[in-house]
């Protein structure tokens, strides 16, 4: 704590002494006032969060910052991630089942770790090795 001027500073409020008649008077800081968090503010969070919205958006919309944003409602914007990959992954698995070529293809690759790999094999005549001189020009 620093002591200056009869102003203690105790973090977020400053207190106020009155060494003539020994009173102690609360003095707010300067700055934004702390955010408070309420049900309707998390459910927006976590609505915004499952359609996909930026972070930053979300704190836009909310009048706060983005490290206030991640303080506050982490649990609200990992559960709306979630929601919203599992709802998209769902469908891509129904789509796939229904028998969809490209929703089949894109979840074996994803999930079964499918790839499409080209190679190319180079050998000599009749699948012996290429045989390669070297010219140098130096007899």
């Amino acid at each position: 704590m620093k002591k200056e001027n009869n102003i203690i500073d105790a973090g977020k409020v400053d207190f106020k002494i009155d060494l003539a008649n020994n009173k102690k008077s609360q003095v707010r800081k300067v700055g934004r006032p702390a955010h408070l968090k309420t049900p309707h503010t998390a459910s927006q969070v976590t609505q915004m969060s499952i359609v996909g919205t930026r972070y930053e958006d979300i704190a836009l919309m909310l009048n706060i910052s983005h490290d206030t944003l991640t303080k506050y409602y982490k649990v609200e914007l990992e559960k709306g991630r979630i929601e919203a990959n599992a709802a998209v992954a769902g469908t891509l698995f129904e789509k796939a089942k229904q028998g969809d070529t490209s929703s089949m293809i894109f979840w074996l690759k994803t999930r079964a770790q499918w790839s499409e790999k080209n190679t190319t094999e180079l050998t000599g005549e009749g699948g012996a090795p290429i045989n390669i001189k070297v010219v140098t020009g130096i007899d």
